[in-house]
C-alpha cells in the first residue's frame, strides 16, 4: 500500500512539469509492476517496447524505454536466479551449446579491445552486444509453459502491428532526411530495413496462426495484421525485407507440416501480392531501387561488402576488433579495387550492411563461427520443441513454433542487408525459439 501510495505522489509531482513525462513514468511503473509479478508478462511486454522507440510520447532520446526495460527484465531475472526455491530454466543447464556460444562470443568480443584500433569502441560496442546476450538468457528463462509462448508471440505480433500502422498513418518520421525525403516507410522503429526485417517474423507467426480454426474474430484480426504487416513490409521498400520475405515463404512451404497445403496458397498469394503492389501501386523509383543491386545506382552496399571481405582477408582469424568497422574502412578506399560509392567509404563512414560480412571483419572467423553457433544451437533446440508438439497434437502451440522457426529464417535473411548484431529482435526471438523444447516438456509432464 505504501508503495502505491508512493507511486501516486510521484506521478502528481511529474505531471505538474510535463505531461509527456507522465506518460512515460505511467508506463514505466506498469512495465515494472508487471515484470515483478511475471517475468513471462514482462518479456511479453518488451516485444511491445521494441517495436516503439521512434513513436510520439513513446520513444524518448538517450535513455530509450527499451534500456529501461532491458534493466527492468535483467534485475528480475538476477532475483529468479537467486531464488533457488523456484524452479526456472537455466540456459545454460537445458541449452549448454547456445549459453557456451554466446558468453564465448561476448569474451571474444572483449578480447578484440587487445587488438582493436580504439579499445574504448570495442568496449562500448561489446556492452551493447552483451544486452542482446543477456536478452537470449532472460527470454529463455521466461518461457516456461504454452501461455508464455503464446504471450510473446501475440505480444511481438501486436507491436510489429502497433509500429507498421502508425508508420502507414503519417505519424513517425525518420531522423534521416534521405529517408524522409524518398518516403519510405521507417514506422515505430526509426529505419525502414531495421522495420522490414523486425515485421518478416511477426508475419511469419501470422501465416500459420491462419491455418488453425479460430473464431472469426481473432481470425479477422489475424488477416487484418498479416495485411498490415505486408504492405508496411512493401512500403520500406527495403530489399534485405523483401528477400528475407522470399526467404521466409520459401522456408514455409518446406517447414510447413500438416499445414503445408494452406501455406503454398498463401505464400503464392503473397509472392502475388507484392508483384502486383511494385507492378501498380509502388512509385517507379521503388520498383528501381530494389532491383538495383550496383553501389553507384543503389545505397553503395556492394562498396562496402567489397571493403569488408578485403578487411576479413587482412584480418582473417581475429578481426579488427568489434565496433572498428568504420574506423578503419577509410584505409580500404584507396586500394586497388574501384569503389563507385568512395564517399561512404572515405568521407562518411558506414556499417557493412551486413551482420555476416560485419562480425567476419570485426571479430574474424572465430567470431563469426560462435554467431552462427549460436544461431544453429537456437533452431536445433526449436524444431525438437515443434516436432514434439507435434506427438503431441499441440496444433495451435505446433503452429506457432513453426510460425516462430520460418520468421526467423526470414530475419536471418533480411541481415544480409543489414548490420543487425546489435538489434534486439534476433536475440529476443533466438531466446524464444530456444525454449520450445522447454515448453513442450512442460506441457507433457502436466
Amino acid at each position: 500500500m505504501a508503495l502505491v501510495v508512493a507511486a501516486a505522489g510521484l506521478v502528481g509531482v511529474v505531471s505538474a512539469a510535463s505531461p509527456k513525462a507522465v506518460i512515460a513514468l505511467v508506463l514505466g511503473l506498469a512495465f515494472v509492476y508487471t515484470a515483478w509479478r511475471s517475468l513471462a508478462a514482462g518479456v511479453a511486454a518488451f516485444a511491445l517496447v521494441i517495436f516503439l522507440e521512434q513513436v510520439p510520447a513513446v520513444g524518448t532520446p538517450g535513455l530509450t524505454f527499451s534500456k529501461l526495460g532491458g534493466a527492468v527484465l535483467a534485475a528480475v531475472w538476477l532475483l529468479n536466479q537467486l531464488d533457488r526455491s523456484d524452479d526456472v530454466p537455466q540456459l545454460w543447464r537445458e541449452r549448454p551449446t547456445l549459453a557456451f556460444a554466446a558468453l564465448a562470443l561476448l569474451v571474444w568480443s572483449l578480447a578484440s579491445s587487445l587488438w582493436a584500433a580504439s579499445s574504448a569502441t570495442a568496449f562500448s560496442n561489446t556492452f551493447r552486444l552483451a544486452q542482446g546476450v543477456l536478452l537470449v538468457f532472460i527470454v529463455f528463462s521466461a518461457i516456461r509453459e504454452p501461455r508464455h509462448l503464446r504471450w510473446v508471440a501475440y505480444a511481438f505480433i501486436a507491436g510489429a502491428v502497433i509500429s507498421a500502422a502508425v508508420g502507414l498513418s503519417g505519424v513517425t518520421q525518420s531522423d534521416r532526411t534521405d529517408i524522409e525525403a524518398s518516403g519510405r516507410l521507417t514506422g515505430g522503429i526509426g529505419d525502414p530495413n531495421q522495420l522490414a526485417a523486425a515485421l518478416l517474423p511477426a508475419l511469419g507467426m501470422v501465416l500459420f496462426l491462419l491455418a488453425l480454426r479460430h473464431r472469426r474474430r481473432i481470425q479477422l484480426a489475424l488477416l487484418g495484421s498479416g495485411a498490415i504487416c505486408a504492405i508496411a513490409i512493401f512500403a520500406t521498400e527495403s530489399r534485405g525485407g523483401l528477400v528475407g520475405l522470399a526467404v521466409m515463404l520459401a522456408g514455409a512451404m518446406v517447414f510447413a507440416g500438416r499445414a503445408r497445403a494452406y501455406v503454398v496458397v498463401v505464400s503464392l498469394a503473397l509472392s502475388g501480392l507484392a508483384a502486383l503492389y511494385f507492378a501498380l501501386v509502388a512509385a517507379p523509383t521503388a520498383l528501381q531501387r530494389i532491383t538495383s543491386f550496383s553501389a553507384g545506382g543503389g545505397s553503395g552496399r556492394t562498396d562496402l561488402w567489397s571493403v569488408a571481405i578485403r578487411m576479413a582477408e587482412n584480418h582473417p582469424l581475429v578481426g579488427v576488433g568489434v565496433g572498428n568497422f568504420t574506423l578503419v574502412e577509410n584505409r580500404y578506399a584507396f586500394g586497388t579495387f574501384d569503389l563507385p560509392r568512395f564517399d561512404l567509404i572515405s568521407n562518411t563512414p558506414t556499417v557493412a550492411h551486413n551482420m555476416y560480412l560485419h562480425v567476419l571483419a570485426e571479430l574474424g572467423v572465430i567470431g563469426l563461427g560462435l554467431l552462427v553457433a549460436m544461431i544453429v544451437a537456437a533452431f536445433a533446440a526449436a524444431i525438437t520443441g515443434v516436432h514434439e508438439f507435434e506427438r503431441a497434437d499441440e496444433v495451435e502451440v505446433e503452429m506457432l513454433g513453426r510460425g516462430l522457426v520460418i520468421g526467423v529464417v526470414g530475419l536471418l535473411a533480411a541481415d544480409t542487408f543489414l548490420s543487425a548484431q546489435y538489434d534486439k529482435p534476433l536475440p529476443f526471438l533466438l531466446g524464444t525459439i530456444a525454449a520450445l523444447p522447454t515448453v513442450a516438456a512442460a506441457h507433457i509432464r502436466r
